[in-house]
């Protein structure tokens, strides 16, 4: 008799872990299939038309501004020329007022090429910002229509691997040079 009951509890635990089991499984099964991507931003942005666009008129200001520097600095390449070639005939007083003069005017082409550098590197800054915040609203909008449940950035993200089919960079660089334009 001792034995039966045994028998019967057993029964009863196997059944209640099946059905467990069946209603676990199905709940799991229920669960949408979680869908990852990754993309390389940076990737997206040096080949996007409006990222090459962004980076040809920085390098055609920092032309602009290279030139005026190099202009300036060969007048003061001119000056020290100048200055070498009179020192013989020139008066102390004249002397110490053109190296003055040359001093003065290389201190101005330093605070020029500082304030140059430091502009450049504020318009590279503020044109990288635009186009990272719209390759972002691309992605976010690619994610929702696909239905994907997580998107990493292949660069800052720290994706080691990712399967061929997980990389969306293509089709977000796609997407993003085909997007009606915002300006």
């Amino acid at each position: 008799m001792g034995q039966s009951n045994r028998g019967r509890r057993w029964g009863w635990f196997r059944w209640g872990s099946a059905a467990w089991m069946f209603v676990a499984s199905s709940s799991f099964a229920a669960e949408p299939a979680v869908k990852l991507g990754f993309v390389d931003i940076q990737s997206v942005i040096s080949q996007s038309k409006e990222g090459q666009a962004a980076r040809n008129k920085v390098a055609a200001e920092a032309a602009e501004k290279q030139k005026e520097i190099g202009l300036k600095e060969a007048e003061i390449k001119q000056m020290d020329t100048e200055l070498q070639k009179q020192a013989p005939v020139l008066s102390d007083a004249a002397k110490k007022d053109r190296e003055e003069d040359i001093r003065r005017k290389l201190r101005d082409l330093k605070r020029l090429t500082e304030d140059f550098n430091r502009d450049l590197a504020k318009r590279e800054s503020e044109l990288l910002n635009d186009l990272l915040r719209d390759v972002t609203t691309v992605i976010r909008d690619y994610g929702k229509e696909k239905g994907l449940t997580l998107i990493v950035e292949k660069g800052q993200g720290g994706v080691i691997y990712g399967s061929d089919p997980a990389d969306l960079t293509k089709e977000i660089l796609e997407r993003y040079n085909n997007r009606p334009s915002q300006k």
